[in-house]
């Protein structure tokens, strides 16, 4: 039977934990290395919900992509989740920054989504490049995008052709000028704000935002695929939806 530390160290080796950004958290950050697995549950974040989840399924690790801790916690209280996760015995690895830039990671999985024929990785950023083999409309682009990730996208309304795409899962709107840069005509990324989308504007660059869950949560199945093929260990997705609701 796997170990916490054996399972930690395969997901190192496929998304380098030393690779994520300065300001994340990934890695073990609840739980203990030396435990054997019973059973893993796959999500994109915890929640009270994932727990009640992992304990029904009878897992004692969980595998998200967002950190559960991202700020340092004063209080560990009865209501807050590590105290839970600890309660139960659970531990929990998170891999988030090092898995979106990884090979084959959240990133790659999202370009090969959404249909390009090649697509390259940015150095030291969580940016991909990926192009189209023609030209295609803003308003085609939305559309494809909103078909293959079955979301709600919001964009500016730069009307453009479109061939060589910035890509970002998450947040990636601060890659706007990076993208302009390196000569993109549109970024797609989870979320933007206002001003974001003004700035793209000014920029001459189609901002394409189709949702945080949208954009991360399609890599957390291909990631317990591997695990599933490397370890003899009981895995199973989580029943996890987006937090934002939309009418």
């Amino acid at each position: 039977m796997a170990t916490v530390k054996e399972i930690y160290n395969f997901i190192d080796s496929i998304a380098p934990f030393n690779t994520q950004e300065e300001w994340d958290n990934s890695g073990l950050l609840v739980g203990d290395e030396n435990a054997e697995v019973n059973k893993i549950l796959f999500a994109l974040d915890v929640t009270s919900d994932i727990i009640e989840q992992a304990k029904t399924y009878g897992a004692n690790l969980i595998i998200t992509h967002h950190p559960v801790v991202f700020k340092p916690v004063s209080t560990v209280l009865s209501d807050s989740l590590i105290y839970k996760l600890v309660n139960n015995n659970i531990s929990i690895i998170c891999a988030h920054t090092n898995y979106d830039k990884a090979v084959n990671g959240v990133n790659d999985i999202l370009c090969k989504t959404v249909g390009f024929n090649s697509f390259n990785k940015v150095e030291n950023t969580c940016l991909n490049i990926g192009s189209f083999e023609k030209t295609i409309s803003t308003e085609n682009f939305v559309n494809h995008i909103k078909n293959v990730l079955d979301c709600v996208v919001r964009y500016n309304s730069l009307k453009k052709e479109i061939k060589r795409i910035a890509v970002c899962s998450g947040s990636g709107s601060d890659y706007l000028t990076l993208a302009k840069e390196l000569g993109c005509d549109a970024l797609l990324t989870g979320d933007a704000s206002h001003h974001a989308f003004l700035d793209a504007d000014e920029m001459g660059v189609v901002l394409v935002a189709a949702g945080h869950f949208e954009t991360e949560n399609l890599a957390i199945e291909p990631l317990m695929n591997k695990i599933k093929e490397e370890f003899n260990v009981s895995c199973e997705l989580a029943m996890q939806e987006s937090p934002i609701i939309t009418i």
